[in-house]
């Protein structure tokens, strides 16, 4: 019987491998469990995103502007999505963020702007602040270290800041940032280790410079209103960060600041400024502004009849079309959509103003705008596009001057327009789509709907009680109890059809103008009298229908009440029978 022998390690050896074991199930348990937290995706606040956080895990912030006084955990990264659209925003006196008996931590791709203090370090090791730009302002400090911190803070821009680094410690290692018109660039007394490959131009003092340094080297950004710090072609700072280092962008040797390094945002800035101009059948030219990022290779025009861009039909290609460095390209030949047939709008009843006259109508399903037509004579004497509106305010008339009015609805096939940039980079690198890299636009023939009913009316001079709801029927109003009941409405068009139409019915609505606030707001006030104020108005509101609609049943109201006066002004007028006569 043959005995196998189990061989074992020596005692020491075995702990040892044991030790290992655990270091790699533990390495291996925390790649494991890693997260990215989004915010606001997962979460509301930034805060609420690290407090939640497990070591290891990533907070990613998508671009906005947030305004937080935030406090870093160990064994967390921190970093924006777009360096130059995720702005972090001081909160009264409180740095930005706060790392405090911290280890092992990350903050990187964020602008820092108006803030008392960005980033606050002190009691920490192993923190590193990486690939932001830092705008805190002229009584600002962009990064405060103290208390021994030890610290990377490495490929940022700092910017317009009254200190853009405080150091306490040579542990707080500065590399490949660059520093451009702040008050102090490096507040570090005596300590001048580990500052290396930084740029500084133009700040009031520099502080220790340290080695490697650019002095005085043109600082060429992109844009800096608009906060983009890409570097332009032949500016300093190009392929002139820590020459042990490389761009996570390109791979070449690190620039200095925010876009340098291994921790830089490889995503490029958003294209601007896009117009659309159509030759009104179905071709195009695209327009838009010039990214000049020394890495920008070309852009890509992107088209369709939706956000989605999946536009076909132009004779240059499918989208998104590769157009190239340029800033302007054609489409031609483009297959438009034949809008559906249009209905006509149905125009309301103008109401008058001073010098002007208010429109409404009806909305036309399918109308991408409306058009107001307009004149004394005719609808056609004058036409203004109004856009995808159902009211509009036509300004500039002439008082008790009638005006007749009409609308049209209009169609037009619309497309979605989007440009990106992209760098030079193997990976081609792409830009987002910003609201301001998206512009929708109408292209083709118009179509246009019938004209409406036609409507007229004319601006008055007068001017309603200011207190009343109302625009000129003051008692009606008041007795009735709101300016949109019906007998309020068929006063105001008597008044508008027959007593403004000749002089005596002018002066009396002028008469009426001067003392009928005056009596409405006594019935407001005595509301009991309102009943005796709607009989006597009763007369005229069946004059004025009848003379407006004709109303058969008005009219027989009117000889009723005719007859009802007759009788009581006979009884009236008649003696009593049973009355006592008086003696002589």
């Amino acid at each position: 019987m043959t005995r196998f022998t189990r061989w074992r390690l020596p005692g020491i050896f075995e702990q040892m491998g044991e030790l290992l074991v655990f270091i790699i199930v533990l390495l291996f348990s925390t790649l494991l469990h890693a997260a990215e937290r989004t915010v606001p995706g997962d979460y509301k606040t930034i805060q609420a995103a690290i407090d939640a956080s497990q070591p290891g895990d990533t907070v990613v912030v998508k671009p906005d502007t947030y305004r937080e006084s935030l406090t870093l955990r160990s064994n967390i990264v921190l970093r924006g999505q777009e360096t130059a659209r995720t702005l972090l925003e001081g909160n009264d006196d409180a740095p930005v963020i706060t790392a405090d008996g911290v280890v092992d931590a990350r903050v990187s791709n964020f602008t820092f702007v108006d803030a008392s203090v960005g980033v606050r370090v002190s009691g920490s090791a192993d923190i590193i602040v990486a690939g932001n730009v830092f705008h805190t302002g002229k009584a600002g400090t962009a990064v405060m270290t103290l208390d021994s911190a030890i610290a990377e803070i490495i490929n940022n821009t700092f910017y317009e800041n009254g200190t853009a680094l405080s150091r306490e410690s040579d542990g707080v290692t500065v590399r490949s940032n660059l520093f451009y018109e702040n008050g102090t660039a490096i507040a570090s007394a005596d300590l001048t280790e580990n500052i290396s490959y930084n740029g500084f131009l133009n700040n009031d003092d520099d502080g220790p410079v340290g080695t490697h340094a650019l002095l005085n080297k043109s600082l060429k950004f992109i844009s800096i209103d608009d906060r983009d710090f890409h570097l332009r072609a032949l500016s300093g700072g190009i392929d002139k960060g820590d020459e042990n280092d490389t761009d996570a962008i390109n791979g070449t040797r690190a620039d200095m600041g925010a876009y340098g390094g291994s921790y830089a945002d490889a995503t490029p800035f958003p294209v601007s400024g896009l117009s659309v101009i159509s030759d009104g059948a179905d071709s195009v030219t695209v327009k838009w502004s010039a990214n000049f990022s020394y890495l920008a290779a070309g852009y890509k025009l992107h088209y369709g009849s939706g956000k989605n861009f999946q536009g076909s039909d132009a004779a240059e290609g499918v989208s998104p079309i590769d157009a190239g460095k340029v800033t302007s390209y054609p489409l031609t030949g483009l297959a438009l959509p034949t809008p559906a047939g249009l209905s006509a709008p149905t125009a309301g009843k103008p109401a008058p103003l001073h010098q002007a006259l208010q429109i409404a109508w009806s909305a036309v399903s399918g109308a991408a705008g409306y058009k107001v037509h307009y004149g004394i004579n005719s609808v056609e004497e004058q036409k203004i596009d109004v856009g995808n509106s159902t009211s509009y305010r036509i300004t500039g008339l002439q008082n008790e001057v009638i005006y007749r009015m009409a609308v049209t609805a209009y169609s037009q096939a619309e497309y979605y327009f989007g440009v990106t940039v992209y760098d030079t980079t193997s990976n081609r690198n792409e830009s987002v789509f910003a609201d301001e890299s998206i512009v929708k636009a109408s292209v083709g023939p118009v179509m246009q709907s019938p004209l409406s009913n036609e409507v007229t009316a004319f601006p008055e001079a007068l001017e309603p009680y200011p207190d009343l709801p109302d625009e000129g029927c003051f008692v009606a109003t008041a007795a009735y109890g709101y300016y949109s009941a019906p007998q309020v409405q068929l006063l105001r068009d008597f008044r508008d059809r027959y007593l403004l139409t000749h002089a005596p019915g002018k002066v009396f609505v002028r008469w009426y103008y001067t003392y009928g606030p005056t009596v409405a707001h006594w019935l407001d006030a005595h509301p009991e009298n309102k009943l005796m104020a709607r009989a006597a108005l009763f007369p005229l509101i069946v004059i004025a229908d009848i003379m407006l609609n004709g109303s058969l049943f008005y009219l027989a109201s009117l000889m009723v009440l005719g007859a009802l006066l007759v009788t009581i002004a006979g009884l009236i007028s008649c003696k009593n029978p049973y009355s006592i006569p008086r003696e002589e």
